[in-house]
């Protein structure tokens, strides 16, 4: 099929502009294009109907797959069609018959599809530090390093932005704190000359010394306590009275302090605005902090967690970038501080209490953010498998040995390759499998036999694990073609992200063509959805109601990591295991067995399957109880995994219920947590709180209502895909109650 013949072009005279003409021509050319690329009509005829379903703006689950994408619009519909036809060649010509099979039939999910032609990879964590140190490129320039905070913050975006088209996955900063801290501390610099000079201009003073340069190599902290030293020089350099000096160090830091708010809040602005990504997307952004203990780096947290309470330009919540939250004992956390606030609250969220730790006034102020926001997440560096042996809080490049978080979940942190970092690092693809059915299978296979329970029981559950234990080497076989087939990818198609050294720790690739063994360092990762539903088939009980169906739920999640370990060996790659963050096909295995099977009372009559090993959406369970049973699974999904809680009421009025999920979370080796409530926002009014129906302040309908689909956040419960609209719905509030 050649893209320039004449039957493609579309002729508004002749043609004219109706739906049926578009059919005929879409017709025409799937039927050249089959002619030439042999395929089953019914294929055809499917894909028809997809683009069709495209080009007529229907809302289905096809469209509203990914609820980040505006697929409405232009972009939108140009990206689903390419996704579209782009899945089809990736099954029909690149993949071997076995995978191919498997994900049609429902068996597995090979994530981004869409993306498998291109060659890309997931997601990767920025090291900005190295990027703004060494000025980067983009496709029509170098871009210097940065010389203020306003530069910085700007230049972060940017960087997402000049990134984002070369993966298919999001994009994370590690260590924003540390990263943006010179950007604080360089303005603080310039302010202060700013100060001086008008100082001196005031006393019609003029010194002959270039005392400017003394400024650059005396002033190394925004801390006032810290520089009373040098403002002493600075006052016999300059002839200038103490108090004169102490007031321009003063004005400085305020000047520095509202600069640095501005920056934060231009950055919020410039993730949420910027629809640079294909589809009318925002970039899918995550920042991690948390652990800067210096004045300039606790500036940036305290400013970036001020500004996203402010909120956008009508008070909305931003929904990106994800951030997250690094909670660390003797950082940012202590058992004395959290009672010292718990017991003291008033106070407490007034400001006015000294802790021991020195960074858990910027917790106190992320749980306050959350309460309005639903941002920060939490992710807690001392839950075991979280720990790093070289974290050294005196070493300045300690965020290299702290693990970060994409939002989503995914996590890429321990390396076969290389040293043990998030930093440069990201996922290179994951597949998923369909818990549910195996357990149907399994159920099915077994009940054709005349056995007790508890030899039903024994039989199906280690029935069960020999299919996980099959389907999980299946998986790690495909995610080896895909890695083979993606490192003979050009170098050329990845300019960014080459040119400016965003995937480290690889050998000298200057003088390759290809990708090859770039990519060494990155996570290859099995993944599972649909825990509680399998347990139900099996047990007729979740794992969060039965002891048994959580330990062979547990002993599934195991035996995944067995063959990943394997795997791992064999390879020498990053072989792992996470708890998949499931959005469109979280419906679409569901329907799937629905078709199969028929529907199966309390395992495939939602629209959806429950998330990973998450307990049932629908269970009533307390907040604590919740935490406690999903904890273990973090140990053993180390490719990624989140948990939540699902609050009810107003949580800007109940702070200290925010900080005691943290707490429980931080007890109970939480890898990643996240607390859900509603945020509703009238869109007439900006009233803000829980609004039911309309609003009680105006009585608007025009309600924005912000809840977190998997990872991230949105503002459009429109824009989610059905599955997803029902799991929604379904969620039911876990109490406080600490007793259980």
């Amino acid at each position: 099929m050649k893209l320039n013949d004449k039957k493609f072009l579309y002729n508004k005279e002749t043609d004219g502009g109706t739906n049926s003409t578009i059919s005929s021509i879409i017709s025409n050319s799937f039927a050249i294009f089959t002619k030439e690329n042999p395929l089953k009509s019914y294929d055809i005829d499917a894909l028809k109907e997809e683009i069709m379903k495209i080009v007529n703006v229907e809302k289905n689950d096809s469209t509203y797959e990914n609820a980040n994408m505006s697929a409405d619009t232009p972009a939108g519909q140009m990206m689903n069609m390419a996704a579209t036809t782009a899945k089809e060649y990736a099954l029909r010509f690149l993949l071997s018959k076995e995978y191919r099979d498997a994900h049609q039939n429902g068996d597995i999910h090979i994530h981004d599809l869409d993306y498998y032609p291109s060659k890309t990879t997931t997601c990767v964590q920025y090291d900005l530090k190295d990027i703004f140190a060494n000025g980067f490129w983009t496709k029509n320039g170098m871009v210097r390093e940065p010389q203020t905070i306003q530069s910085y913050a700007t230049l972060a975006a940017i960087v997402f932005q000049s990134h984002q088209n070369e993966q298919h996955g999001g994009q994370a900063i590690p260590a924003f704190d540390y990263f943006l801290a010179p950007g604080v501390l360089k303005s603080f610099r310039k302010n202060l000359v700013k100060q001086l000079e008008f100082i001196l201009k005031l006393n019609n003073l003029k010194s002959q010394t270039n005392w400017q340069a003394l400024i650059q190599t005396k002033i190394n902290t925004i801390d006032l306590q810290l520089n009373k030293e040098a403002q002493l020089e600075i006052s016999k350099l300059l002839n200038l009275n103490i108090n004169q000096v102490k007031i321009a160090f003063e004005e400085a830091y305020l000047t520095t302090e509202k600069e640095t708010f501005q920056a934060m809040e231009g950055f919020i602005h410039n993730l949420n605005t910027m629809h640079s990504r294909g589809g009318n997307q925002v970039v899918f952004s995550s920042i991690n902090y948390g652990t800067d203990t210096s004045p300039e780096g606790r500036m940036v947290m305290r400013q970036i967690l001020l500004a996203t309470q402010k909120g956008l330009g009508k008070n909305e919540t931003p929904i990106f970038p994800i951030q997250i939250f690094k909670v660390k004992a003797g950082i940012s956390y202590s058992e004395e501080d959290f009672n010292l606030a718990i017991n003291n609250w008033k106070q407490a969220e007034k400001g006015l209490l000294n802790y021991k730790t020195k960074n858990f006034d910027l917790l106190i102020l992320a749980c306050q953010t959350n309460s309005t926001r639903l941002f920060p997440n939490f992710v807690f560096l001392d839950t075991p498998f979280n720990k790093h042996e070289n974290w050294n809080p005196a070493d300045p490049n300690n965020y290299l040995n702290e693990v970060a978080t994409m939002g989503c979940r995914t996590r890429t942190f321990e390396n076969v390759n290389g040293y043990k970092t998030p930093v440069g690092r990201g996922n290179i693809s994951f597949t998923t499998m369909n818990l549910p059915r195996l357990a149907i299978e399994a159920v099915k296979e077994v009940k054709e036999e005349n056995l007790s329970y508890d030899d039903f029981l024994k039989k199906v559950s280690a029935l069960f694990l020999e299919k996980v234990r099959t389907m999980s080497i299946l998986i790690a076989k495909q995610l080896k073609e895909r890695f083979d087939y993606q490192k003979t990818a050009l170098l050329k198609q990845f300019p960014f992200m080459v040119k400016n050294n965003v995937w480290k720790h690889h050998k000298d690739i200057s003088k390759d063509e290809y990708v090859g063994n770039m990519i060494n360092q990155g996570s290859l990762t099995i993944g599972f959805i649909g825990g509680h539903n399998a347990m139900k088939m099996i047990f007729g009980k979740g794992h969060g109601e039965s002891d048994a169906a959580y330990d062979l739920l547990y002993q599934a999640v195991l035996t995944m990591n067995e063959i990943a370990n394997q795997y791992k060996q064999k390879y020498n790659l990053n072989y792992s295991v996470i708890a998949t963050p499931a959005e469109g096909l979280s419906g679409r295995f569901t329907r799937m067995d629905v078709k199969k099977y028929g529907v199966i009372p309390g395992v495939n009559d939602s629209n959806y399957y429950v998330n990973s090993f998450h307990v049932d959406v629908k269970q009533d369970i307390s907040i604590f109880e919740k935490i406690k049973k999903e904890a273990p699974f973090h140990a053993i999904t180390l490719g990624g995994h989140i948990s939540y809680v699902e609050l009810d009421g107003a949580m800007k009025y109940n702070i200290p219920v925010i900080l005691k999920i943290v707490k429980c979370m931080f007890d109970n080796n939480i890898g990643y947590g996240s607390i859900n409530h509603p945020v509703d926002v009238c869109l007439e009014c900006q009233f803000s709180g829980i609004i039911p129906h309309a609003c009680d302040k105006c009585q608007s309908n025009n309600i924005r209502r912000i809840r977190r689909i998997t990872g991230y956040l949105t503002g459009d419960l429109n824009s989610w895909n059905s599955a997803k609209r029902s799991e929604e719905h379904d969620r039911v509030k876990h109490g406080i109650n600490e007793d259980k």
